[in-house]
């Protein structure tokens, strides 16, 4: 018993050191396994090394110690400064306890978990991955790691390889791979499992994207000779089932191949495999018939500028394709497709499309394409022949469509042509010839607010240009015929150049809205007083806006019979557009409306996010009341010309920014316009404010206002318009204008109005009466101002009326004065001459003198002299005129 007590007591003694040891190692060696990592970098990377964390555990794999790095990353240096070449979010790796408390890092197994790799060749050639420091130690010597592992494991990592010259683009995405074999000897069997998602593009074209391809492979390694060998292996391309024979060997510089693959079954249904499901949808239940042949091999060094030499074979013959919830069958389908390289050369590759062919119904198309000399300069040879029913189309091959597509295409193509030919534009050296036709075309797509009819279609080839003899097209109220041609469309399809051509447009009706796209998106509810006030707005934010096409540059010739645009109804419209980057130049636009014509030169440019226009308008004899009504931006100018009767010719310089639809946003307008009228006149009582600027005068009545010859010119920017003081007649009234308004109708306005004082009020009146009707035909003209405010609707008018009849007074009080200082003047030159004798003026005016130094004593003198001299006649006579005199004066009344 004692001795089972001791093996107990010191087996559990054993167990807690062991344990106490087992949770303070990895306390010891933590840092020390950071530090190694860094230092590892640093001494055989260019690159920086960022790691949060190193954990470790003798608990999670024991035997076996487990490291833990976390947020694992490098990155790159110059000249990949910012690529992110390697990252995990944790690499787990195990190794013996021993060699842990050792320092020897033999690994013996390793996870990675949540990473991504990224491989990047610049223009030059250079790769991101080259960082590796060189060193003079024998490799086996400084190797810091050894590898014996017997199976590791990767979750989600992201491939991603990018090649700058050419354009390439791959990316090999959610990929799950797992292995298992014993690294530690030179000859193994590695057994893998791989599945993951590919995704390859080139030049801005997308071939594969996101396509599920899996790898069941047994592969036989050979450390030392560098070689992979496929053993047992089964791959999977979307649905294709592909099998692999052969072998891979890394050289020293470069690798060598020697690979065949094949399919293991012949269905045609092999085919649609090929093609990425958003595309074919799902196959399982499609009923096909007849075989398809895939197979391919690669086979020497890829060294250098060097490449295996390789080929591809795909034919098949007589196949059908039945969707089952489409009721029609793709018949007589034959590939024969070959690609080939017998040189190692990359440019000569080859590409032969030799047959390809299909039937619907009745409809029989084929075609065929050689392509070679593929980098230095790529020479096409293509045929293209038949006829295709786009509604069968839908029928037969479940196309995405939100709509229904319909119309006859019909083509006999045959070109021959070099890519150097179509960058220098020497179309002489291509050979086209053929013709393309388009009937019964219908297409319904959010494009179009209607569905766009295309009845005709007509295109012939030639090696210097396309012609377009027809082109008859219509969609809701429009209709559109087109002819013309196409100067380089090798160089638009192939090189992406501009689009350029001369064409003439005609129509008998055209509506601008019926090519509107469509609200994007439905606006939130709101009360009916915000919807009122936010109308304008909310028709430019959610329409999407008409774009000039980036890739045109072409003249377009244009006749319509009408053109409906916003609210206006145009008629026996002409002009000559020129279309070039993204903008509409206009040459010589007529239209008849209102009664007269338009003439417009200028441009409109979509190619800012916001459009803009800048155009010259000359407005012939247009009726005045419909032009300055119907058009916003000349209401917004000249609102109170619709009250006007009559003809006006204007010339109109204006630029500013259009809403979506097109139309003047009229608040950015600027510029200036000068109008005259012809064999116009006034209706006053439209207007309120003409209403309110009769009732300030007496008998005035601004509806016979003299219109003939008036001519007027403003200037308007940033929501004002400027006035230039012109003048009015009314009869013998003239009326000077002067002052501004704004869009938002607010007036500030100045008209001086030069009227007789008979049109100033019943108190001008009663004063006129005082004078005799010789000194009233002396009141001339009197000067009236009246301040105009308010809106055009309500507007606020005040006059200095009063001022203008209280200076009447006055001058009438003047005038009254002098008269009667002229008859007290005479009755007392009468009274002087009497006592003197004389009665000269200067004794007047010494007596008149005294009267004012002393009223009092020299009135009662001159009263005792009149009553004793004068005759009685005179004596009265100068007593009532004298009386009165000085009353005006201010002196006593005589009692």
């Amino acid at each position: 018993m004692k001795i089972v007590k001791k093996i107990f007591k010191w087996g559990g003694i054993t167990l807690v050191v062991l344990l106490a040891a087992m949770v303070a190692i990895p306390y010891f060696f933590k840092d020390t396994i950071k530090e190694k990592v860094i230092e590892m970098v640093n001494k055989n990377l260019k690159a920086n090394l960022s790691l949060a964390d190193v954990d470790i555990s003798l608990f999670k794999s024991f035997p076996k110690a487990q490291i833990t790095l976390s947020d694992f990353a490098l990155v790159n240096k110059e000249p990949f400064v910012g690529d992110t070449l390697f990252a995990a979010k944790h690499i787990d790796v195990t190794l013996s306890v021993k060699d842990l408390m050792a320092g020897n890092y033999n690994l013996l197994g390793a996870n990675v978990k949540d990473a991504s790799a990224y491989i990047h060749f610049n223009k030059e050639g250079a790769g991101n991955f080259d960082i590796a420091i060189p060193s003079d130690t024998p490799e086996e010597e400084s190797a810091p790691i050894k590898l014996d592992i017997q199976s590791y494991n990767v979750e989600n990592l992201k491939f991603t390889f990018k090649m700058d010259d050419g354009n390439i683009f791959m990316e090999i995405a959610d990929i799950y791979h797992s292995g298992k074999g014993n690294f530690a000897e030179e000859v193994l069997d590695l057994d893998t499992q791989t599945k993951a998602n590919f995704t390859f593009a080139m030049d801005k074209s997308t071939f594969m994207n996101r396509v599920p391809i899996t790898l069941q492979a047994l592969l036989g390694i050979d450390l030392k000779n560098q070689k992979y060998t496929f053993k047992e292996n089964k791959a999977t391309v979307n649905r294709l089932d592909l099998v692999f024979n052969g072998f891979i060997q890394l050289l020293e510089e470069g690798q060598r191949y020697d690979l065949t693959f094949s399919t293991p079954t012949n269905t045609f249904q092999n085919f649609l495999a090929l093609i990425p499901e958003e595309y074919s949808k799902s196959i399982e239940n499609v009923k096909t018939t007849g075989n398809l042949t895939l197979k391919g091999f690669a086979k020497g060094d890829m060294v250098g500028d060097k490449i295996p030499t390789f080929g591809l074979e795909m034919f098949a013959d007589n196949a059908t394709v039945k969707y089952p919830d489409l009721p029609k069958t793709i018949k007589d389908i034959s590939i024969d497709l070959k690609v080939n390289n017998a040189t190692g050369i990359t440019n000569d590759t080859k590409v032969n499309l030799n047959k390809f062919a299909m039937r619907i119904d009745q409809d029989v198309f084929w075609a065929k394409a050689n392509v070679s000399n593929m980098l230095v300069n790529p020479f096409v040879d293509l045929a293209a022949k038949g006829t295709i029913n786009l509604a069968n189309l839908s029928q037969a091959y479940p196309i995405s469509l939100d709509k229904k597509l319909a119309g006859i295409l019909k083509a006999d193509i045959a070109t021959q042509l070099d890519m150097k030919s179509v960058e220098t534009k020497n179309y002489q050296n291509i050979k086209a010839q053929g013709n393309l036709s388009l009937a019964q075309f219908v297409y319904e797509g959010e494009e179009f607010v209607k569905p766009f009819h295309i009845d005709q279609l007509s295109m012939a080839f030639n090696p210097s240009h396309i012609g377009l003899s027809a082109f008859d097209a219509r969609t809701g109220n429009t209709d559109l015929h087109l002819n013309g041609t196409i100067d380089n469309l090798y160089g638009f399809v192939f090189k992406k150049e501009i689009l350029k051509g001369n064409f003439n447009l005609s129509s008998n009706k055209l509506v601008v809205n019926d090519f509107m796209q469509p609200a994007t998106a439905s606006s939130s509810p709101a009360t009916t007083a915000t919807a009122t006030t936010t109308k304008a707005t909310q028709s430019s934010t959610t329409a999407s806006a008409i774009k000039v096409p980036a890739f045109l540059d072409c003249t377009l010739s244009a006749k319509a019979g009408t053109v409906l645009y916003d609210n206006l109804t145009l008629s026996n419209v002409s002009g000559k557009l020129i279309i070039k980057d993204e903008k509409v130049a206009l040459e010589n636009l007529k239209t008849d409306i209102f009664g007269g014509n338009i003439a417009l030169a200028g441009d409109v440019s979509t190619k800012e996010a916001t459009p803009t226009f800048d155009v010259n308008l000359n407005l012939s004899k247009l009726n005045i009341a419909d032009a300055f009504t119907q058009i916003t931006m000349l209401e917004k100018i000249a609102p109170i010309a619709k009250v006007v009767q009559g003809k006006v010719n204007t010339i109109i310089k204006v630029k500013g920014k259009l809403k979506s639809d097109l139309t003047p946003e009229i608040n950015t307008i600027s510029g200036d316009l000068f109008a005259s009228l012809i064999d116009s006149k006034v209706v006053s009582e439209a207007s309120p404010l003409l209403s309110a600027l009769d009732s300030q005068f007496t008998g005035l009545n601004l509806s016979n206002l003299n219109l003939k010859d008036l001519k007027a010119a403003v200037d308007f920017e940033d929501g004002k318009v400027k006035i230039k003081p012109f003048t009015l007649k009314y009869k013998d009234v003239a009326i000077e204008v002067t002052g501004s308004h704004g869009f938002d109708q607010q007036m500030n306005y100045k008209l001086l109005f030069n009227v007789p004082p008979q049109m100033l009020g019943k108190e001008a009146e009663n004063l006129l009466t005082k004078l005799t009707p010789e000194n009233q035909k002396k009141i001339t003209n009197l000067p009236v101002v009246a301040t105009v405010g308010g809106t055009f609707k309500k507007p606020e008018v005040s006059t200095d009326i009063k001022t203008v009849v209280k200076d009447l007074a006055t001058q009438i009080a003047k005038n009254q004065i002098n008269n009667l200082a002229n008859k007290g003047t005479d009755a007392l030159r009468d009274a002087i001459a009497t006592k003197t004798g004389t009665g000269t003026a200067a004794e007047v005016t010494n007596a008149i003198g005294g009267l004012m130094k002393n009223k009092d004593s020299t009135l009662t003198k001159v009263k005792n002299d009149v009553k004793e001299r004068a005759k009685e006649e005179a004596k009265k006579e100068a007593k009532k005129q004298l009386g009165n005199f000085l009353k005006g004066l201010g002196g006593n009344k005589e009692e």
